[in-house]
């Protein structure tokens, strides 16, 4: 599902089902995400063949008084996970002013190299989106992080981007920042294999419209992971 409104991206997401009587449902569900749009595109395709992540990034989760704060944190865990204090501080910057090189927002990530501080992604207005990547069971994924204490409100959010995350590092990402757009959610993550799923709040001042996704890079067949983030299926199986 893609949802625009005058022309700009407002919201966007996806399920992989395994059975076609849940089709109509997942489709109901997703049309009733988006908070307003005036163009709204559904794709069905069917997908022959997919690989199982048995178990998703761990997931921690940390709150401080001020995006500040949360920044300087969420640099020293990329700082764990082998990216240079300067290219983290980059990073940040990039999804503080908006990483379209036009201005605000794009649909896909950004490609960072970890050396040079290069963006490499082939399209800069569009970046690099990480799709085809589902949970083997949602509903059971769900009521876990109930159980672990996450808010009903938050749950989708939550279990798509940590998704996300799982397949980005299976593919060669070696790590991940991140923050929404939209203007009421301030939550944020960075994640890795090493650090796993980092949730930091608040990653920018409420009523802020820009965000984004960083993902870092090294040495890396740049066609190889672009085709692995958007082309290639996965289902993780647990948390």
């Amino acid at each position: 599902m893609r949802a625009e409104l005058e022309g700009k991206h407002v919201s966007g997401a996806e399920r992989l089902v395994k059975e076609e009587k849940d089709i109509r449902k997942t489709l109901q569900e997703l049309i009733r995400r988006p908070k307003v749009y005036d163009k709204m595109v559904l794709t069905v395709e069917k997908v022959q063949v997919y690989r199982v992540i048995n178990k998703a990034l761990p997931i921690y989760s940390y709150d401080f008084k001020s995006p500040e704060e949360a920044h300087s944190f969420a640099v020293m865990k990329l700082k764990e996970e082998g990216i240079p204090e300067e290219i983290g501080r980059l990073g940040i910057e990039l999804l503080k002013k908006g990483p379209n090189p036009k201005g605000g927002n794009m649909r896909g990530a950004v490609l960072l190299d970890v050396e040079t501080g290069q963006r490499l992604e082939p399209d800069m207005e569009r970046g690099i989106r990480t799709v085809r990547v589902d949970w083997e069971d949602r509903s059971k994924i769900r009521e876990e992080l109930k159980r672990r204490g996450i808010k009903k409100h938050y749950l989708n959010r939550l279990m798509d981007a940590l998704a996300i995350a799982t397949k980005n590092i299976h593919c060669g990402v070696i790590a991940e920042l991140c923050w929404s757009d939209d203007p009421d959610y301030t939550t944020g993550y960075v994640a890795g294999k090493n650090i796993g799923y980092v949730r930091i709040k608040p990653m920018k001042y409420e009523g802020i419209p820009v965000g984004g996704r960083v993902y870092f890079i090294k040495n890396t067949d740049i066609q190889t992971l672009i085709e692995c983030l958007e082309r290639k299926v996965f289902l993780i199986k647990r948390l």
